[in-house]
């Protein structure tokens, strides 16, 4: 009975003309003694006539990518493409189950394909129809023509070109031998030499016998002066600004000598210290300043440091104080909103959060400044540090849910991370983004894509500091992080850690309970845009044989809240001879709105300069694309 079992077995496995049977482990229908054919690779779905056209997966970046290995029955969420894209655009995730020991084909899923002109984003960048609309910016395609752009691929001497393919100024490289902590508990500011990791000098940040002053925000400003907001719970928020360099100290008595602080122990009476250069009473009782941001107007002659935007946390507006007199200058209401930090982009736009969940933009450009608030997609509501890098993307933690989210506005994206616990801080040293823990310890995270790339202690020989908040770089080759204790006596710390290696290097004791948050040296001000830079391009129409009806130059871009576009064009018969034909002023955007008329002869090629230019040290404008629309005659 039992050999007869097994002979049956083995005819039913052959086929029915007694053929071998079809031997499919991962279900493609190739295989050995398959009709369709044999499988180069039958652990892999996805691989089957030909390996060499199909590389093999590497399961150690993507360990659900079909042919894997899993555990048989398992099943999971997969995605054909880098995982940071799933979501956006037209990708999504699909499901995979484990096939013969080996990850099958991910079902339902939709990874990142070429860019089609249908108003949909099909690379899955945030962007939809870039670099594949017509000359006029749409789907049109009876509008030919030529374009530039989108992406710009390369850039003229002063230009940039951004992570998506714009063109902007280039920034100088910023650092500071300087860095700052607010010890909020007796209401002083310390100095710290970056390079001999000493504190130099200690400022008082109001009159300490009054109410309690309990400052906490610092920001630094295109001089180097140290703006520090005082939150007085209990009474009137002030602003208070120190002098970066000795040099810029006042001699107020006339007396021929700075009288200022020399040492941590120095801390000289309110009012008497010359390198504390003004104070600002920048709201009503009790509204609390939680938030400072330096803008980059700078004034006529160059000699600002940028005005001070402090967030009335209770007050719920923003107030700007003017950054060389000290003046208030208006007043931003917030409806709904309580400022808790804040920073602007490098186009001239202030963000902020509010602890709540909530992201608010604001345009000072606008008369009066325009405001939209939007709400942060995190699992968690307590909102607490941010940051912006060199491209606009903001970052912030969430303090309860232990996540770090980036937002980038040109994409509308979202993207989140789970870091270690208590994130706090943040702060962008280049294209890192630094956070700080409670727990005193620091994470480095790469944002292309978004990762971890390592949390470490700030402990170092007997020091161990703990409630760590404040994180900025120095553009020196390190980062800051304050700690409000583990500084010994009582007293916070600043710890110096080295940017490659991520691994503290030193302490330097401040003062009592630093609350410090904000922009410790300076290195959110990105650096100061060169004022203007041109680019230029030929366009040849039709081509030499062929006369050219020239119709529209059409522009799309952002000059930013202080910069400007501004188009010309000139003609000629030939490549040859445009050296010599005169510029045309077609307009300039904001001013003039694309898309400009050319009013040219027939025929003939053209060249089109576009030239950036800036009158701030932030609001540089960014160019997308230029389109030249053109006709050419058809048939006889």
């Amino acid at each position: 009975m039992r050999r007869f079992a097994r002979v049956l077995a083995l005819l039913l496995a052959l086929g029915c003309d007694g053929s071998p049977p079809c031997v499919d482990e991962d279900l493609d229908g190739l295989g050995t003694h398959c009709e369709a054919g044999p499988d180069c690779d039958d652990g892999n779905a996805a691989r089957g006539e030909d390996c060499d056209a199909v590389p093999a997966p590497d399961c150690t970046v993507d360990p659900t990518a079909t042919g894997c290995p899993c555990l048989i029955g398992s099943v999971t969420d997969c995605f054909p493409g880098p995982s940071e894209l799933a979501g956006v655009g037209e990708c999504r995730t699909g499901r995979t189950r484990c096939v013969a020991q080996h990850w099958g084909l991910c079902d339902g899923s939709q990874g990142p394909s070429r860019e089609r002109c249908d108003t949909l984003d099909q690379d899955c960048d945030g962007l939809a129809d870039e670099g594949v609309r017509s000359p006029c910016g749409g789907c049109t395609a009876s509008c030919t023509g030529e374009l530039w752009g989108e992406p710009f691929d390369e850039a003229g001497g002063g230009l940039v070109v951004t992570g998506l393919g714009e063109l902007t100024l280039a920034r100088e490289e910023r650092s500071s031998a300087t860095v700052w902590a607010v010890n909020s508990a007796e209401a002083t500011v310390s100095r710290i030499d970056a390079i001999e990791a000493r504190e130099t000098a200690r400022y008082a940040t109001g009159e300490r016998d009054a109410v309690a002053l309990e400052p906490s925000r610092v920001s630094v400003d295109w001089n180097g002066d140290a703006w520090v907001a005082n939150r007085a719970f209990d009474g009137v928020p002030s602003v208070v600004r120190v002098a970066g360099d000795r040099a810029r100290c006042v001699d107020r008595d006339a007396s021929g000598t700075i009288e200022t602080s020399a040492s941590p122990e120095d801390v000289r009476a309110w009012g008497s210290d010359e390198c504390v250069l003004a104070s600002t009473i920048i709201g009503g009782a009790r509204e609390v300043a939680r938030a400072i941001a330096i803008d980059g107007d700078r004034g006529l002659d160059g000699v600002s440091g940028g005005d001070a935007w402090i967030g009335l946390h209770d007050g719920q507006a923003f107030v700007e104080v003017d950054g060389l007199r000290g003046d208030v200058i208006q007043r931003v209401e917030t409806p709904g909103f309580s400022p808790y930090s804040a920073a602007f982009d490098p186009w001239g736009r202030l963000w902020a959060i509010s602890r709540d969940g909530w992201l608010a933009r604001i345009d000072p450009s606008a008369d009066p400044p325009s405001l939209e608030i939007v709400e942060v997609p995190l699992a968690c509501w307590l909102l607490y540090g941010m940051a912006i890098d060199g491209e606009g993307r903001i970052a912030m933690t969430g303090f309860s849910c232990d996540s770090v989210t980036i937002h980038d506005p040109r994409t509308s994206r979202w993207s989140t991370i789970r870091t270690e616990p208590s994130p706090r801080g943040a702060g962008f040293d280049g294209a890192d983004l630094w956070v700080a823990h409670t727990g005193g310890r620091v994470s480095r995270l790469s944002l292309d894509p978004l990762r971890v790339v390592a949390t470490r202690s700030l402990a170092l020989d007997d020091v161990a500091p703990v409630d760590s908040i404040g994180i900025g770089a120095d553009g020196l080759g390190h980062v800051w992080a304050i700690s409000g204790a583990g500084g010994g006596a009582g007293l916070g710390v600043a710890t110096r850690v080295d940017v490659e290696d991520a691994i503290a290097g030193a302490q330097v004791p401040v003062g009592a309970s630093p609350h410090t948050q904000g922009d410790l040296a300076g290195l959110q001000l990105f650096g100061a845009p060169v004022p203007r830079a041109s680019a230029q391009r030929v366009f040849d129409g039709c081509g030499a044989d062929v006369t050219t009806s020239w119709v529209n130059v059409h522009v799309a871009g952002d000059p930013g809240t202080h910069g400007t576009i501004a188009i010309e064009v000139r003609h000629a018969s030939d490549v040859a001879s445009l050296a010599s034909a005169p510029w045309i002023s077609l307009g300039t955007i904001p001013d003039d709105a694309a898309p400009f008329p050319l009013a040219l002869p027939e025929g003939g090629v053209i060249e089109v300069r576009v030239t950036l230019a800036v009158s701030a040290s932030l609001g540089a404008p960014r160019l997308t694309r230029v389109g030249v629309e053109w006709t050419c005659p058809g048939p006889e």
